[in-house]
């Protein structure tokens, strides 16, 4: 009799192969418990739920920036004050946070962080950087992004105007020499002017001569045709000298006209170099300023704006997570509370 009791016991008793377990086996287990599976994972959605629910909203402020510019390089690339990764640098490695945290304690906020974590990144391919800061107190972190970016300003505000001073400097030394060309070309305009007024007076001078002379070939020509007296060729002798000094006088007149239009060439090829050199030093001063302008402190892209949602807590992925989580744990112990069962009935049933 206690053999076949043992034997039945033996055949009620439910065994767990040691290497796998039959598949309507645990579908039969997992029916019988399908409740406390079903409780147990509502049971850790629900307060995981509640729990992401009252915990304290995290949220995201978060700004871009761009680096200051010096200058456009001559393949039209940007030149910068600093480079995204060098500011990256100095902001990883907390620079800024002492004078942010006391300037924090200075207009007296509340629950102020003992250190401040910032998120930095750099977009691939540009020359951007996105400055993150997660926090409970919205209005907190604001007041961090914005003190940061005011830092940043004044950190290359020196520099900035280091620069803009230097070209200054150039474009006044620019005008300087412009100036007394000015001057240089009036100068060549008033002689090339003098020059003009000469060669007009010697024109007339030339036609006045001319016009002499003519009338003293007339008046030798009728004093010659009369009788042919020796003080009437006297007379007309003086005449021909006469002549002969005007026409000597009238081609010294030309010889010095002749001069005059090479000086006055040569004056007006000076205004058009001290022109020319004029306007390449009028377009160096464009130059110039276009550079001077073109020089900008830290530039704020996006200031400071909070995320429209909390990044944390994240209720849904935690419920999700709570679910997998929580059906896996009710699994474990539904075979584990089985196979307690079944051990206790068969060590009592021995």
């Amino acid at each position: 009799m206690n053999i076949n009791r043992k034997i039945q016991a033996e055949n009620n008793r439910i065994e767990f192969p040691k290497d796998e377990i039959a598949i309507i086996d645990i579908i039969r287990i997992i029916w019988k418990w399908k409740y406390f599976i079903i409780a147990g994972t509502v049971f850790c959605c629900l307060i995981t739920g509640v729990i992401s629910f009252v915990m304290p909203k995290t949220y995201c402020i978060e700004m871009v920036l761009r680096p200051g510019m010096l200058s456009i390089g001559k393949q039209g690339k940007n030149v910068y004050i600093d480079s995204p990764e060098n500011i990256k640098a100095l902001i990883d490695s907390g620079t800024f946070n002492n004078e942010i945290l006391n300037y924090l304690y200075e207009i007296k906020m509340e629950n102020i962080p003992k250190k401040l974590n910032f998120k930095i990144t750099i977009p691939k391919n540009s020359d951007t950087i996105k400055i993150e800061f997660e926090t409970h107190d919205i209005k907190q972190g604001m007041v961090i992004q914005s003190r940061l970016s005011q830092l940043l300003l004044e950190k290359y505000s020196n520099m900035v105007t280091y620069f803009k001073n230097e070209n200054d400097m150039e474009i006044n030394l620019l005008k300087t020499e412009t100036e007394f060309i000015n001057n240089v070309i009036q100068s060549y305009k008033r002689n090339f002017k003098n020059i003009e007024k000469r060669i007009d007076e010697l024109t007339s001078e030339i036609e006045e001569i001319k016009n002499n002379t003519t009338n003293l070939i007339m008046e030798r020509n009728k004093l010659l045709s009369k009788n042919p007296k020796e003080n009437n060729i006297l007379s007309a002798l003086l005449y021909s000298n006469t002549i002969q000094q005007n026409l000597e006088l009238s081609n010294n007149c030309l010889n010095e006209i002749n001069y005059y239009k090479f000086k006055k060439e040569a004056e007006l090829q000076k205004i058009e170099r001290s022109e020319h050199e004029i306007n390449h030093k009028l377009n160096g001063i464009k130059n110039l300023q276009f550079k001077k302008n073109n020089v900008q402190n830290i530039q704020v892209l996006q200031p400071a704006a909070r995320s429209l949602d909390p990044i944390k807590p994240k209720i849904l992925l935690n419920v999700i997570l709570a679910l997998v989580v929580g059906a896996f744990l009710m699994l474990i112990l539904t075979f584990f509370w089985e196979y307690l069962s079944k051990y206790k009935k068969g060590s009592a049933d021995g």
